[in-house]
C-alpha cells in the first residue's frame, strides 16, 4: 500500500469503520481549482503528483495500481477531478474518505479492502484490518467549517461524550456532580464513566495526565495541527491497557506540512463575556523521503460573570459561570527516511496555560470578600522519538519512547470577611513510556494473510502533590508527598481472515475473526490479563456486521492510592436516625476518610454489536449496541454518613466501642491529626463508634445503549458538493454502591449523562463558498434531588459556518479565506433548576452551556 503523505498513517476506508456524521469533510483544496501538467505515464507516478501538488492525501494499494498507465493530465481541476482524469480507461475508482481520497478496484466488499492496505486504524494493530468496533473520526477540516475553534470544544459535539468533570464549562466544582477541575482542563468522559476512564492518545502513544486525576487534557493541541481524531466508545485494554473502559481516543496529528498558513479568530457572546481571541500558525516543508510540520497558537478568553445572563442574577455578580484563560501551545512533528528499510518520526508538544476562577460562597457578598479566587498555571511537554522498520517479508516494526510532564500550580485565595487564607496546591505528573511492537503476515489463507501484531514496553509515571495554606503569616503544609507507579506489559493480536475477496461465497463476502490479550503487572498494586475477541462478517457487499467482546481494566489513580487519611470527631447527635439502643449523650464518632493502600484495579466486561448499511453510493447507515458491565470501582462504601449506624449494608465499615489504643492508632495515621468538629474536648472514652468511608473497590455501573450514524455526500450540479450526516447516542446507566444496595440511575438525572444526545449537519461548498449548519441536541434529565422531582428542560442549539475564498490567483488576496461562525444561533438558555443555597449555580452546567449565542470571525491566509 502506497500511502501519500505520511501523516495520514491511519485514515481507514472509513466507509466502514467511522461515523463520520460528525465532520468528515475535504481540505479546501477539493473544490480550489489547481493548474496541472502532467504527461501520460505510470499511474503511481501520476497519483503521487497530484498528491504532492495538491497537497491531498491519496491512499491506494500498489497491487491495484501496479502495471497500469494514466492519461495525460492537463488543465485546471479540483484535486477530485484530475484523480478522476488519471484514473480513465481503468478499472479503479476514487472516494472521498475520512478527509482522504482512496482508491480502489471496483466492485470490492469494503469490508476486505483493507486486506491488502497498510493503513493501521484505532481500534486494531493490525494493518489493514476492519476492526471489531465501530470508529468514530472527525477530521479537523470539518471542525473547522462548523465553526469549531479548539479542542476544548470538541468535547462538547460528540454525543458519546459526556462534558460533566474536567471541563471548564462545569461551573461550581462539585455541587454540579462533576470532578473540581483544578486548572481549566479539558478532558473526555466517554458514556460518563469518568475521565479516568477513558484513554486518550497522541499519534497511537500515552500522555502524563493531568492534575490529580488519571485524564488527558486535549485542549493543549492546537487544532491547526490536528489531521482527525478517531473515537472508539467500546472497551480496549486488550490493545491499550489501562484506563481504555469507555473507549480510546486517538488524536493523529500532521505528520507533515508543505508551506506556510497564519489565522487570526476573534469573537463573543452576544449577550455578554467570553470575549474571545486566537492567532494560529502552521508551517513546514516536504521534501523526498521527509517533511516536517510545526504549529503555533495562541488564545485568549474572558471570564462569564453571572451578571452578564438574566437566569443567574440572583448570584453576586462577581461569580463566574465560565473562566477566563490565555493559553500558548506548540506542536511539532516530522519524519524522515534514514534507508529504504529504517525511518524516523518526532512527535513533540508543548503548552503554557493560566486561568482565572472565581466562586461566590453566598449570594450577596463578592467573591473577594466570601468566596474563592483560583488562579492556576499549568505547564506541559511530551516529546515521542519513534524508529519505524521494513526489515521484509510484510513486516514491520517500531521502537519508540515518549517522555513527557504536566505541572500543575494552582494558588487560591480564601476570602472569610477578613483577610484571605491563602492556598497552593502543585501536582506534578511525569510519563515516561518505552515500547517496541511489530506487525505482519504469517501465512497466506485463501481468505487472505493471517496477521499478527505483538509488542510490549515499560512504563513509569509518578504524581509529586504539595498542598500547602498560609493564615495569618503561618504556613502549614498538608500534604508533600511524590508516589511513583511502574509497570510491564506485553500484548498480542491476531487477525484471521477466513473469507476473502479470492473465495467470498453466497451470503458470506467476508468473514474475519479476531482475537487479542495483554498482559500488565504494576509493582505493588495489581496484575491483570485482558482478552477480546471480535468477528467481522459480510452478507453481502452493502452490510457489514461486527460483534467484540472483551475485558478492560483501570488501575487506581496514584491519588486514589495515596489520598492523605482524614479523621475527623464527629457529635453522636449528628447521625440520624439513632441506633437502637441510641448512643448515650455526650458520645462521639470518629469518621475516617481517604485513600486506601490495598485498591485493585477496576474491572469491565464489554459486548458491541454493529451494522452498517450502504445501499446506494455515498450513503451509510451504521447502528451499534453497546454493554459496559463495571465492576470494582472506586469508591465510598457509606454514600451517606449521618445513616452509617443503622444502614445494614454499612456494618462492615463501623466498629463499635473502639478503644482508646485504636483510636490512638487512626488519629496517628492523619498528616492532620484530630479535626475535631464538635464543641467539647477529644475524650477516648466518649468515642462510641468509628466509621470508615475510606475508599474501596466497592461500586459496580452498567452502561447499556445505543449509536446511531447516517451520512450522506454527493457531487451536485455547478461543481459543487453536500454532505449530510447525523450522529446519536441513548444510554442507560446505573450504579450500585455496595452489593446489595438499590441501583441508582446514572444517565438521564440532573448532573449525570442524559439518555439522548444527537448532532446534525449540512454541508454545501463550492469552489468559492461553503456554508454548514448544526443542530445539537441534549434530552432532558430529571432532578431527583428533593421530594418532588422536575424535569431539566432539553437542549438544543443550532450553530452556522460559512467561508468565502476569493478567486484569486495573484497579489496579497491569494490563499485568504474569511469565515464566520455562530454557535447557538437561537440563543438557547440553560434550563433553571432548584438549589438550597442561594450561592448554588441555578443551572446544570455539566449538560448546558452558559455560553449563549457566540459569534466569530476568521481570516485564514496561505502561502
Amino acid at each position: 500500500m502506497t500511502i501519500w503523505k505520511r501523516g495520514l498513517c491511519t485514515a481507514l476506508f472509513a466507509t466502514a469503520t467511522s461515523h463520520v456524521g460528525m465532520a468528515i469533510v475535504p481540505a479546501s483544496a477539493q473544490v480550489s481549482a489547481t493548474r496541472f501538467d502532467w504527461p501520460a505515464q505510470d499511474l503511481a507516478t501520476t497519483l503521487r503528483a497530484i498528491a504532492r501538488q495538491g497537497g491531498r492525501e491519496i491512499l491506494f494499494a500498489d497491487a491495484d495500481v501496479h502495471g497500469k498507465r494514466s492519461p495525460a493530465v492537463r488543465g485546471s481541476f479540483t484535486i477530485e477531478q484530475a484523480v478522476r482524469l488519471s484514473l480513465d480507461g481503468s478499472d479503479l475508482t476514487v472516494e472521498e474518505q475520512a478527509g482522504a481520497l482512496v482508491v480502489r478496484a471496483h466492485p470490492r466488499v469494503h469490508a476486505d479492502d483493507a486486506a491488502e492496505t497498510d493503513i493501521t486504524v484505532t481500534g486494531t494493530r493490525i494493518r489493514g484490518a476492519t476492526g471489531p468496533s465501530p470508529v468514530i473520526v472527525v477530521s479537523r477540516r470539518g471542525l473547522e467549517e462548523q465553526g469549531i475553534p479548539d479542542m476544548a470544544s470538541v468535547s462538547r459535539i460528540i454525543p458519546q461524550n459526556f462534558t460533566g468533570g474536567q471541563n471548564p464549562g462545569v461551573a461550581g466544582g462539585g455541587d454540579q456532580g462533576g470532578y473540581n477541575n483544578i486548572n481549566n482542563a479539558t478532558t473526555l468522559n466517554l458514556r460518563g464513566l469518568g475521565s479516568d476512564a477513558t484513554l486518550t492518545l497522541i499519534n497511537g502513544h500515552r500522555l502524563p495526565y493531568d492534575a490529580v486525576n488519571q485524564g488527558v487534557d486535549i485542549s493543549t493541541i492546537p487544532l491547526v495541527a490536528l489531521d482527525r481524531i478517531e473515537v472508539i466508545a467500546d472497551g480496549a485494554s486488550a490493545l491499550y491497557g489501562s484506563d481504555a473502559v469507555g473507549g480510546v481516543a486517538n488524536l493523529l496529528l500532521r505528520r507533515d506540512y508543505d508551506g506556510l498558513q497564519l489565522s487570526a479568530r476573534g469573537g463573543g457572546s452576544t449577550e455578554g463575556g467570553n470575549v474571545q481571541q486566537q492567532y494560529s500558525g502552521v508551517g513546514g516543508k516536504r521534501w523526498a523521503g521527509g517533511g516536517f510540520m510545526a504549529a503555533l497558537d495562541y488564545s485568549k478568553a474572558t471570564p462569564i460573570y453571572a451578571d452578564e445572563r438574566s437566569y443567574s442574577r440572583g448570584l453576586t455578580p462577581s461569580q463566574m459561570l465560565g473562566t477566563g484563560s490565555r493559553q500558548v501551545s506548540a506542536v511539532l512533528t516530522g519524519h524522515q527516511d534514514l534507508a529504504s528499510w529504517i525511518s524516523f518520526e518526532l512527535d513533540a508538544q508543548l503548552a503554557d496555560r493560566r486561568s482565572r476562577k472565581g466562586n461566590a460562597f453566598t449570594a450577596t457578598a463578592p467573591v473577594t470578600t466570601y468566596g474563592q479566587l483560583s488562579l492556576p498555571v499549568t505547564r506541559s511537554y511530551a516529546v515521542t522519538p519513534s524508529l519505524h522498520l521494513r526489515p521484509g517479508g510484510g513486516w514491520e516494526g517500531t521502537l519508540q519512547v515518549t517522555d513527557g510532564e504536566s505541572s500543575t500550580v494552582s494558588t487560591a485565595y480564601r476570602y472569610l470577611n477578613g483577610p484571605p487564607q491563602i492556598g497552593r496546591s502543585a501536582y506534578d505528573n511525569h510519563l515516561t513510556n518505552v515500547e517496541a511492537s511489530a506487525e505482519g503476515p504469517l501465512v497466506h489463507l485463501p481468505g487472505g494473510d493471517v496477521r499478527l501484531a505483538i509488542g510490549g514496553g515499560y512504563r513509569r509515571f509518578q504524581l509529586g502533590i504539595n498542598v500547602r495554606s498560609t493564615s495569618g503569616g503561618v504556613t502549614r503544609v498538608t500534604r508533600d508527598a511524590v508516589e511513583r507507579r511502574e509497570s510491564l506489559f506485553g500484548y498480542g493480536e491476531l487477525s484471521l481472515p477466513l473469507i476473502g475477496p479470492a473465495n467470498r461465497m453466497p451470503l458470506i463476502e467476508a468473514l474475519r475473526l479476531s482475537a487479542a490479550v495483554r498482559y500488565e503487572r504494576y509493582a505493588g498494586i495489581d496484575a491483570v490479563a485482558t482478552p477480546k475477541l471480535g468477528l467481522v462478517y459480510a452478507p453481502h457487499r452493502a452490510i457489514t456486521l461486527k460483534y467484540s467482546w472483551g475485558r478492560s481494566f483501570k488501575i487506581p489513580t496514584l491519588n486514589q492510592v495515596n489520598q492523605a487519611r482524614e479523621v475527623y470527631l464527629l457529635s453522636g447527635s449528628s447521625f440520624s436516625p439513632q441506633p437502637n439502643p441510641p448512643l448515650p449523650a455526650g458520645s462521639t464518632v470518629l469518621l475516617l476518610s481517604g485513600g486506601n493502600p490495598d485498591l485493585r484495579a477496576e474491572r469491565a466486561t464489554s459486548s458491541t454489536l454493529s451494522a452498517e448499511f450502504r445501499p446506494i453510493r455515498g450513503l451509510r447507515i451504521e447502528a451499534s449496541w453497546f454493554d459496559i458491565d463495571y465492576r470494582g470501582r472506586i469508591a465510598s462504601a457509606i454514600s451517606d454518613f449521618s445513616t452509617a449506624l443503622t444502614n445494614p449494608l454499612a456494618r462492615d465499615f463501623v466498629v463499635y466501642a473502639p478503644g482508646a489504643s485504636v483510636q490512638q492508632g487512626l488519629i496517628a495515621g492523619a498528616p492532620l491529626g484530630l479535626q475535631n468538629q464538635t464543641t467539647q474536648p477529644y475524650d477516648p472514652a466518649l468515642v462510641a463508634a468509628v466509621v470508615d468511608t475510606s475508599l474501596r473497590n466497592t461500586a459496580r455501573e452498567r452502561d447499556r445503549g445505543v449509536d446511531l450514524a447516517i451520512d450522506y455526500s454527493a457531487d451536485l450540479p455547478g461543481d459543487s458538493q453536500l454532505q449530510i450526516g447525523g450522529s446519536a447516542s441513548y444510554l442507560d446507566a446505573k450504579r450500585q454502591t455496595i452489593a446489595g444496595q438499590p441501583w441508582e440511575r446514572r444517565a438521564g438525572v440532573i448532573f449525570t449523562p442524559p439518555h439522548f444526545r444527537a448532532r446534525g449537519s449540512a454541508t454545501w461548498r463550492t469552489q468559492l463558498v461553503q456554508l454548514s449548519a448544526s443542530l445539537n441536541y441534549a434530552d432532558s434529565n430529571l432532578d431527583n434531588r428533593y421530594t418532588q422531582a422536575t424535569d431539566v428542560g432539553a437542549f438544543t442549539t443550532l450553530d452556522l459556518g460559512g467561508a468565502f475564498r476569493p478567486a484569486i490567483d495573484h497579489g496579497p488576496l491569494r490563499g485568504i479565506e474569511l469565515r464566520v461562525a455562530v454557535q447557538n444561533l437561537l440563543n438557547e438558555e440553560p434550563d433553571p433548576i432548584r438549589n438550597a443555597a442561594a450561592s448554588a449555580i441555578p443551572f446544570d452546567s455539566t449538560n448546558q452551556s452558559p455560553i449563549g449565542r457566540f459569534v466569530s470571525v476568521t481570516v485564514t491566509k496561505q502561502w
